[in-house]
């Protein structure tokens, strides 16, 4: 009895977190799924170093041009700089949820969770450390951040109504 009610509470979150898929594709095989959690790990991995680890490094010692030891060296370059900042974050959040999408349901989800959360705390408050104030809005990477949760949430959304309207009655 235990088990049936802990199927109904995971049900309403399943439908949103589930991936969309061709109605052939009933299940997703155990390969698949561990593929999936090995290239999503080295995606978070890869691009968490790349946060806190910019190209060209950081700048060693302060300077009379304005550079500040600690600042990435990249960040002079605002426009590019912005856009590696928004990309690598959109790409670590992306390769996060697909983690957490994967391990959902299974034992020490919690951990897997209180585990993500955290290093995202780290990245950001790496981000934060290594670009001067004035060379990128944080507010862009802040949107950015979100951006995968969004765009599932709108495919559910669109993905819902879809179904809700093919069950309706075609009036003559």
């Amino acid at each position: 009895m235990e088990s049936t009610s802990n199927k109904t509470k995971i049900k309403p979150l399943q439908d949103i977190i589930l991936p969309t898929r061709p109605p052939w594709k009933t299940e997703t095989n155990g390969d698949i799924r561990n593929v999936m959690l090995v290239g999503a790990a080295l995606i978070a991995t890869v691009t968490f170093q790349a946060g806190i680890t910019p190209p060209g490094g950081v700048w060693q010692s302060d300077d009379n041009q304005g550079h500040r030891a600690g600042h990435a060296v990249y960040s002079d370059q605002k426009v590019p700089f912005q856009i590696f900042l928004i990309c690598n974050t959109i790409a670590l959040t992306s390769s996060i949820f697909l983690l957490l999408c994967l391990t959902f349901g299974y034992p020490y989800f919690l951990e897997v969770l209180i585990a993500t959360i955290s290093m995202m705390g780290t990245y950001s408050s790496g981000i934060y450390c290594i670009t001067p104030y004035e060379s990128v809005s944080f507010r862009l990477i802040f949107v950015a951040a979100p951006a995968p949760i969004v765009i599932r949430f709108v495919i559910w959304v669109v993905a819902s109504a879809v179904r809700h309207l093919r069950q309706l009655p075609i009036s003559k």
